[in-house]
């Protein structure tokens, strides 16, 4: 059985320059969920990077929920990240 499995499942919406993104990833944490998206043959890995370096932050007063944001060349990337399953 895969360690993976007993992971929690994250839905991370990305909002940037007028686009959304939505991915999930099985991983420990809303910030290991993050730091998968760092890929290093993604043209996306430096904003990946630069939000998983950020960190995340919880939102204040909802349950299961982080975002994180950087600025890439002047435009805001935001992410929320939803803990959707054990």
């Amino acid at each position: 059985e895969c360690a993976e499995e007993y992971m929690a499942r994250f839905t991370l919406i990305l909002e940037f320059r007028g686009g959304t993104y939505i991915r999930q990833e099985r991983a420990a944490s809303p910030q290991a969920a993050l730091k998968k998206l760092v890929h290093p043959t993604d043209t996306k890995t430096k904003l990946f990077r630069a939000l998983a370096e950020q960190g995340v932050v919880a939102i204040e007063g909802i349950e299961n929920c982080w975002c994180s944001s950087t600025s890439d060349h002047g435009k805001l990337a935001l992410v929320n990240i939803v803990k959707t399953a054990e």
